[in-house]
């Protein structure tokens, strides 16, 4: 159920961002047939060890400082459970998928990855990914 939830609000809150308008039609949309040139919404699960909760937001605010200045992040945020402490949604939005990778780069993202190593609890889960065209939407 918490899942279906996830999931409903992730794509909640990739078609409210469909309210730009342009002069665009459908066929000029580049994003149509370019995959890689769709916005890009991500849920990415982590379930953090209980001595590391503290320190992994720690790390992530850093990290969010330098991801919400890149060009193409949209946005980048994180929730935590308020059923579980140790369970997290890391939420980003990208305008598309070479900006993501463009990220996964820069100096900000790696001190992140080499500052939570050995925070997480469990194996890395499955990301949920979800490719929108916004322009075919108006």
């Amino acid at each position: 159920m918490k899942n279906i939830l996830v999931l409903m609000a992730s794509c909640i809150l990739v078609l409210s961002g469909c309210d730009t308008k342009t002069d665009q039609t459908a066929a000029e949309c580049s994003c149509v047939s370019e995959k890689d040139a769709m916005e890009l919404t991500m849920n990415i699960p982590i379930k953090i060890k209980p001595e590391y909760v503290s320190k992994y937001k720690e790390a992530f605010e850093k990290c969010q400082a330098g991801t919400l200045k890149e060009a193409a992040c949209l946005d980048y945020v994180i929730f935590q459970s308020y059923t579980d402490s140790t369970e997290f949604h890391l939420f980003e939005r990208w305008t598309n998928k070479p900006g993501h990778l463009a990220h996964m780069q820069t100096e900000h993202f790696k001190v992140y990855i080499e500052e939570t190593k050995g925070f997480n609890d469990t194996p890395k889960t499955k990301t949920i990914e979800v490719y929108a065209c916004p322009c075919v939407n108006e």
